[in-house]
């Protein structure tokens, strides 16, 4: 089955990720930068699709305030709670499905890194030429290999000259575990910020679980780093440094002040529209309950008034 597969694999993504590596070798000479470059360049083609998933982050942080107010009228109706779940992730213009597509994404991209690293040793410029992209030049002579060394990571094995499949530099595992513990730290960073400032009290299983993986994640990256190539920790420390960057912008800081105080001085620039949106979630729940007590004594006209409100907001997000 792989072998049918493996083709197709790595017409669409191998190769395709090798000729760009290739690329950016050919600019900086130095294969350390170059999987920087073609990471960043990664990133910043799904951007869009990123900062997607961002926004729904700062939605759920923006609604975690309201969440936490309908558990708590609502936490013994599960169907009732579900229904007005869902009605608020309506009005709020959240959909819980689209965090999950960039790490859809991210995995092929990190699997078929796997793969080209795995390839990349056993390259010649001859071989080579029948695995790039046509309009990306061949920096190899017949008989030349490319060199995996980052020069900037002196720890890092040399790869010696015409090493024809010896799995060196970038190729081979880090021998100091260094890049593996800060692929880790990196992602445990991303985590905290991940985590809204003001925890919201829930006795939700499903939360705290979900909660739980955010920090059991970073371990596991470390695990999967650390027998890899280096090459990939390169990467994953790489992608996951931009997307601190995006996090500090659109969701701020998270939690992570609680761990370093000395953030609390910096504001990050989503620090005041995400505590008046969370503001404004909670009160506009709190409203939707007033409502249904006036239903419930005033007859069906009330309900009108919570339908138009509702609208006003839909027009507002368009």
């Amino acid at each position: 089955m792989l072998d049918v597969i493996a083709p197709y694999w790595n017409f669409l993504l191998v190769h395709p990720l090798i000729s760009l590596l290739v690329a950016a070798y050919d600019l900086v000479h130095d294969f350390g930068f170059a999987i920087v470059a073609v990471t960043i360049a990664i990133r910043l083609t799904l951007y869009p699709l990123f900062k997607i998933q961002i926004r729904n982050q700062r939605a759920m942080q923006e609604l975690a305030p309201a969440m936490a107010d309908l558990k708590a009228k609502f936490g013994t109706d599960k169907q009732r709670l579900s229904k007005e779940q869902m009605k608020l992730y309506q009005e709020r213009g959240y959909n819980p499905a689209m965090g999950c597509l960039p790490l859809l994404l991210q995995m092929p991209l990190l699997l078929a890194m796997y793969a080209a690293f795995n390839q990349a040793p056993h390259l010649t410029g001859a071989s080579l030429a029948q695995d790039l992209i046509p309009f990306v030049p061949n920096p190899l002579g017949p008989d030349q290999t490319i060199d995996l060394t980052a020069h900037w990571l002196p720890w890092m094995t040399t790869c010696p000259p015409a090493a024809v499949g010896q799995a060196c530099g970038l190729g081979a595992p880090d021998p100091w575990h260094l890049l593996p513990i800060l692929a880790g730290a990196t992602q445990l960073i991303s985590s905290v910020m991940f985590q809204p400032m003001a925890k919201p009290k829930t006795v939700d299983q499903q939360q705290k679980m979900m909660q739980s993986m955010q920090y059991y994640f970073p371990l596991l990256t470390v695990f999967i780093a650390w027998s890899l190539p280096a090459g990939l920790a390169i990467y994953w420390v790489t992608t996951t440094l931009f997307g601190i960057v995006q996090q500090y912008f659109v969701s701020g800081w998270g939690q992570l002040p609680k761990f370093l105080p000395f953030l609390k001085k910096i504001p990050s620039p989503a620090d005041r529209t995400l505590a008046a949106r969370q503001q404004a979630a909670l009160d506009e729940e709190q409203r939707d309950m007033a409502t249904k007590a006036a239903v419930a004594s005033n007859g069906p006209g009330a309900q009108n008034t919570r339908e138009a409100r509702r609208q006003r907001n839909r027009n507002k997000k368009k």
